[in-house]
């Protein structure tokens, strides 16, 4: 079955409180002698914290699913598909920024066949350069393959699947993604779990909730699935238990990578460039990075930045179409570079850190799957990751694809997964 996966990566695009009341002691007999001889209270309506609202999209049949495993030219892999998959979009609350509340939505993929002793599976997609797509929009039309893949372990492992859209698509596409800010990403993973677990607890659904979590994600979805896992682990009153982190060329030590960066004599090529150009923006914009942007570019640069208002975010044509220099010590001003090389940009080094997970000790395992040849997620992120927590006897594990850079490691990375989830 793993062939289905391993393939699957040729046309794999996107690298997507309940209130306790105290009652006297001396009313609880009372209440109990009433109860015999008046009418059952009406069922009150339950007040959902996270969940907004869930709106059924559609049902693949599983005729359909086998149909389109041919479409994609998987048809010898159509036995494998046991069950039909609802798909339903979800509306929910999340926080961001701090102290603030903000909805957003999620594709939710539910086994027409649920069997609750599977694990609850958050997945989480990849760098998306487009604000007008996501995984809760895709399961209305013709899915991505991304989001195929989750309807495809839905029906295969009769489970639900949940993928978030993340801040910036969907439900809150007017707000800009803030790309790489792991407590964003991983509040709203967990409020995804919160707001699915208010769904399936309702009456009209009345599932059981599986509180074993296996979260998953490649390329920022593998950065996401570690912050997931951070931010279960510092929730333990929630009874929520990560069985296993499959995270797939994340960017895990943005320090590090920054410096990698920085230091590379060569072109970055437009993916990279424009992916650290979104990063740079998310400093400026949710940290207040302090240096100005001419500080950072250089002044051909810069003047070319200026032009289009600094509007870093996403893969937009603005930024793809301008002459930017693509070498580094071109680009960048010599007094950004070394400042970030020799850690004398305090605030630069600090904002980085807080968005890492060097120091992030988890309870629970993750593996880290990587290419010793990614030119767009560099390997030093998983390397030092797994390096950090190994030294602090972590259960972590390593999966390295040598010579694989980040389009063809991605086959390493579905194998991994179909072989955990077989193992569930």
């Amino acid at each position: 079955m793993s062939k289905i996966f391993s393939t699957m990566y040729n046309g794999f695009q996107r690298i997507s409180r309940g209130i306790h009341h105290n009652i006297p002691k001396i009313i609880i007999p009372l209440l109990l002698l009433l109860a015999g001889c008046t009418k059952e209270a009406p069922e009150q309506p339950v007040r959902n914290d996270y969940l907004v609202r869930a709106e059924a999209v559609n049902t693949m049949s599983r005729e359909t699913l086998k149909n389109l495993l041919g479409l994609f030219g998987y048809g010898q892999y159509a036995s494998l598909v046991k069950s039909d998959v609802r798909l339903i979009r979800v509306v929910y609350a999340t926080e961001y920024p701090k102290g603030s509340t903000i909805n957003v939505s999620g594709a939710l993929l539910i086994s027409g066949n649920y069997d609750a002793r599977f694990p609850t599976v958050l997945f989480n997609h990849g760098t998306n350069g487009d604000r007008n797509t996501s995984p809760s929009v895709e399961i209305s039309a013709l899915p991505s393959l991304e989001v195929f893949l989750g309807i495809t372990i839905a029906s295969a492992f009769n489970c639900a699947v949940l993928i978030p859209d993340n801040i910036g698509y969907g439900e809150s596409q007017s707000v800009t993604h803030p790309y790489m800010h792991g407590e964003s990403l991983g509040q709203s993973g967990l409020d995804f779990i919160r707001a699915y677990r208010e769904y399936v607890s309702a009456p009209d659904v009345a599932l059981p909730f599986n509180n074993n979590i296996l979260i998953t994600g490649y390329s920022e979805g593998g950065y996401a699935s570690v912050a997931v896992h951070k931010t279960i682990d510092a929730h333990p009153s929630e009874g929520l238990k990560v069985r296993k982190t499959i995270a797939g060329a994340g960017a895990y030590d943005l320090a590090a990578f920054s410096k990698e960066v920085l230091n590379n004599p060569n072109p970055l090529g437009t993916r990279t460039l424009s992916s650290y150009l979104w990063v740079l923006g998310m400093y400026k914009t949710d940290f207040r990075y302090s240096k100005s942007y001419a500080d950072i570019f250089s002044e051909e640069d810069n003047t070319l930045l200026q032009s289009i208002g600094y509007d870093l975010a996403y893969y937009k044509n603005e930024t793809a179409g301008l002459p930017l220099n693509e070498i580094p010590s071109q680009l960048f001003k010599p007094e950004f570079i070394s400042g970030v090389l020799n850690d004398t940009d305090a605030e630069f080094i600090r904002i980085s850190q807080q968005n890492s997970f060097i120091d992030f000790t988890p309870k629970d395992s993750i593996i880290f799957v990587y290419g010793d040849a990614d030119t767009w997620v560099y390997p030093v992120n998983s390397v030092n990751a797994y390096n950090a927590m190994s030294a602090k006897q972590c259960p972590v594990k390593a999966c390295l694809h040598p010579g694989g850079d980040h389009e063809t490691t991605l086959s390493l990375y579905l194998d991994v997964l179909l072989e955990r989830l077989q193992d569930m």
